[in-house]
């Protein structure tokens, strides 16, 4: 045999006995040999990720990257660089699968259905779904108004209700209004100024983010109403990262964990001293 065929030949059979997935880089190989993490980050996700008036990005997430890049430096002992995209609803995960993007962090809630196609970090905030409601209207729309731990079916035909597609929020709340008009919105700074001209009744999503975008938008908080006052389910927001990334994830949620994020979360949301006060909740029931 031509001895150039058969190395030709040993070679192919080798590949073949042994898939790509062996010699795949993982993140902090990549990381390391690119000096480059690229991270997602939203824009429309007040405090967690928004850009400010000279159009530079901001929120809770932002800093954590940045703590995450500063551990990355120490552990691998070299310069990193930090690159940010923006992500969507529609994106976030692809980003993620793909490879495109090394960790997303944003306000993405943590689900069963959503692990089996990506890994996320430990929980880093914990929220719940919620409704904003016109001030003068959140009484006859609030379904505790009778009672703070039964919820009442609110039988309204004239009700509509903006919820976002790719998000976990009206599947809970339809049953609740089961005559009520569900139309999509584009955005939460869509959603709030169709409620402000009253186009919609009810905006569905998550307490904080909702909170986030009346703040953005400097509204008076006392004209709206988040209902019920208890979120309906409870939501745990997590980073994205690519599937079985173990030793990526470790460093990920040590950072987390780390008293210096411990910190940073109290400068963002202490409920009295925070850039934005926020009370934290002690139990969940996803994860």
């Amino acid at each position: 045999m031509d001895k150039k065929l058969a190395v030709s030949l040993l070679s192919l059979l080798f590949t073949v006995s042994f898939p790509l997935s062996v010699w795949a880089e993982t993140v902090l190989e990549k990381v390391s040999r690119t000096g480059v993490l690229t991270a997602g980050v939203r824009t429309d996700a007040v405090p967690f990720g928004y850009t400010d008036k000279n159009n530079t990005l901001q929120g809770y997430s932002v800093d954590l990257i940045k703590l995450i890049q500063q551990r990355l430096e120490k552990q691998l002992n070299k310069p990193i660089k930090l690159e940010l995209k923006t992500v969507d609803l529609k994106n976030r995960f692809n980003q993620v699968e793909t490879g495109k993007l090394d960790i997303v962090c944003e306000a993405t809630s943590i689900t069963p259905e959503r692990e089996q196609n990506v890994d996320f970090s430990t929980p880093y905030f914990t929220t719940g779904i919620q409704l904003l409601a016109r001030e003068a209207d959140a009484e006859r729309l609030n379904p505790t108004r009778t009672s703070e731990t039964k919820l009442q079916t609110i039988r309204e035909s004239n009700i509509t209700v903006g919820f976002l597609l790719g998000t976990t929020t009206d599947d809970e709340f339809r049953p609740i209004y089961p005559e009520a008009k569900w139309q999509v919105i584009g955005s939460r700074t869509d959603g709030i100024r169709r409620l402000k001209a009253g186009e919609i009744d009810l905006i569905a999503s998550d307490g904080i983010l909702l909170l986030g975008e009346l703040w953005r938008q400097g509204l008076d908080f006392k004209a709206f109403r988040l209902v019920p006052s208890q979120p309906l389910t409870f939501e745990n927001y997590g980073c994205i990262l690519p599937k079985n990334s173990s030793q990526w994830g470790n460093l990920v949620n040590q950072t987390i964990t780390s008293e210096e994020n411990t910190q940073l979360w109290n400068k963002w949301f202490d409920p009295k001293t925070g850039r934005f006060p926020y009370q934290r909740f002690q139990t969940s029931t996803k994860s």
